[in-house]
C-alpha cells in the first residue's frame, strides 16, 4: 500500500515495478500449477506434500526450459481467457515439466530434485490435466452428488488408472487437498466405488485415505481427552470444535462407506463414537469444579451441611490462572451444542449446564447484593466478581443474559 501512490519519477518506482512483476509472475505460477498449489504446504502426515520452495522453483524451471510456453501462459492468464476454461498450455507446461523431472541430463530442475521424490512431482504433473477438469465440479461432487456426477468422478478416476495402475488414489489424495475439509473426499470415493463396504475399502487401493481419515479421528479424541482448560477459551474453543469435526467424519464415514459392526472400520468407527461421548463428558463433568475455584464461596454458617451451597468468597482479587481453566471449561462446553445432540451426549451436556447455572445464579445475586449494599464484602471486590461472572454466564446461556447481569451491575454502582 505504501508503494501505490508512486509516480513513474519516484525513487520507489523500481521496487513498485518489481513487487507488480513478481506479483503477476506468481498469479501465473499459480494459475499453470494450480493442481499442485495445496500440494506443496502442510498437509496432514501421510498425504501426498511438497516443500513449499518445489512450487517456485518448478515454475523457475519452466520458465527457463519452455520460455514460449510460459510466455503464452502468462498472456493467457486474463478474465476473458480464464473465463473460457483453462488454456492449453496450462497442461502442456505441466506435461513439459513432469519429463523435464524424469530426465536426470536436465539440469534446469536439479533445484527440484534436491527437495522431493522427482517421480511423486511427475506423476503429479502428469495428473494436472485430469486435476484441472475435476477442480471445478469437486464442490458439486461434494456437495449434491447425482449419476451423473458420480459417472464423471468414475471417468476422472479410470483416466488416472490408465496413467498408471495405482494413480486413481493419488488423484484422490490430490482431489481432497483441494477441499476445506480433505475427509469429504469420502464422498467422491463413495461415488467412484459404488459405495463399498468398509472389509471392500480397508483392503483396497485407497485405503491409505480411510485410515489417515480414522488416524485424524483418533488424534482428535486423544486432544479431547487431554486438553488444558488453563488455555483459556481458545483451548476450550479449538477442542470443541475438534469434536464438531469428529462428529462430521464419523457422519461422513456412516452415509460414504457400508459399515459392517464387525467390519476393520465400522469396529473402529463405532469404538470412536463411544470413546468420543465419553471423553466429551469426562471433560464436561469437570467444569463445575473449575468454575467453583474461579468463583468461590463459603459456608452461610458453621453448621452449613457439606455440599450446600454457600456463598460468594469475596476476600480476594480474582486469581487469573483459575479464570482462564473456566474459560476453557465454559468455551469447550459452550461450543459443543452444535454437534452434541448428534454425537450421544446432548442430555448430558445439558444437564452440566444445569449444574453450572444453578451455582452461577445464586452466586451472581450475592455479589450484586454486596455491591448495593456492602454487606458481606467489599464492593469492589464483588464488583470484579460480578463482571467475571456476567462473562462466564455468556457461555452457560447467551450474550443476552450476560448483557442483563451487567446492566445489574451498573445500576448497582449507580445506586
Amino acid at each position: 500500500m505504501a508503494l501505490a501512490g508512486t509516480g513513474a519519477q519516484s525513487i520507489f518506482a523500481p521496487v513498485r515495478e518489481l513487487v507488480e512483476e513478481e506479483t503477476a509472475n506468481r498469479f501465473v505460477r499459480n494459475n499453470v500449477l494450480a493442481p499442485i498449489v495445496p500440494l506443496c504446504a502442510k498437509r496432514e502426515e501421510g498425504a501426498i506434500a511438497f516443500p513449499p520452495p518445489v512450487l517456485a522453483r518448478t515454475w523457475r524451471a519452466l520458465r527457463g526450459i519452455a520460455p514460449r510456453e510460459a510466455q503464452e501462459a502468462a498472456a493467457k492468464c486474463n478474465p476473458w481467457d480464464l473465463e473460457q476454461g483453462p488454456p492449453l498450455v496450462f497442461d502442456e507446461l505441466c506435461k513439459i515439466g513432469a519429463a523435464a523431472l524424469r530426465d536426470p541430463e536436465n539440469a534446469a530442475f536439479d533445484s527440484v530434485r534436491s527437495l522431493c521424490d522427482p517421480e511423486e512431482l511427475a506423476m503429479c504433473l502428469q495428473l494436472a490435466p485430469i486435476v484441472r477438469t475435476c477442480l471445478p465440479r469437486l464442490s458439486e461432487w461434494v456437495s449434491r452428488m447425482s449419476d451423473e456426477r458420480a459417472a464423471a468422478a468414475r471417468l476422472a478416476y479410470n483416466d488416472a488408472c490408465r496413467i498408471r495402475e495405482d494413480a486413481g488414489p493419488l488423484l484422490l489424495d490430490i482431489l481432497s487437498a483441494h477441499l476445506p475439509d480433505e475427509w469429504r473426499i469420502l464422498r467422491v470415493i463413495s461415488a467412484v466405488m459404488d459405495r463399498p463396504s468398509d472389509r471392500y475399502l480397508a483392503s483396497s487401493e485407497v485405503k491409505g485415505l480411510g485410515e489417515r481419515f480414522l488416524a485424524d479421528i483418533e488424534a482428535s479424541i486423544a486432544h479431547i481427552e487431554i486438553f488444558d482448560f488453563g488455555g483459556g477459551e481458545a483451548a476450550g474453543r479449538e477442542a470443541a470444535l475438534r469434536a464438531q469435526k469428529v462428529q462430521l467424519q464419523i457422519v461422513e464415514f456412516e452415509q460414504s462407506v457400508d459399515l459392517n459392526k464387525d467390519g476393520p472400520w465400522g469396529r473402529r468407527v463405532a469404538r470412536f463414537k463411544q470413546t468420543m461421548a465419553k471423553a466429551c463428558e469426562a471433560r464436561m463433568d469437570q467444569i463445575e469444579r473449575e468454575l467453583g475455584k474461579a468463583l468461590p464461596t463459603r459456608p452461610i454458617s458453621m453448621l452449613a451441611k457439606k455440599g450446600s451451597r454457600g456463598v460468594a468468597k469475596l476476600v480476594a482479587e480474582p486469581d487469573e490462572a483459575m479464570l482462564n481453566r473456566a474459560r476453557g471449561g465454559l468455551a469447550f462446553i459452550a461450543e459443543l451444542r452444535p454437534c452434541a445432540d448428534k454425537a450421544g451426549y446432548g442430555s448430558s451436556r445439558l444437564k452440566i449446564l444445569e449444574k453450572l447455572n444453578a451455582y452461577l445464579d445464586p452466586y451472581i445475586e450475592d455479589v450484586l447484593h454486596v455491591a448495593r449494599t456492602g454487606d458481606g464484602g467489599d464492593p469492589g471486590l464483588a464488583m470484579q466478581y460480578l463482571n467475571v461472572a456476567a462473562g462466564f454466564i455468556a457461555y452457560t446461556r447467551d450474550d443476552k443474559t450476560a448483557e442483563i447481569v451487567r446492566r445489574r451491575a451498573a445500576a448497582a454502582i449507580a445506586a
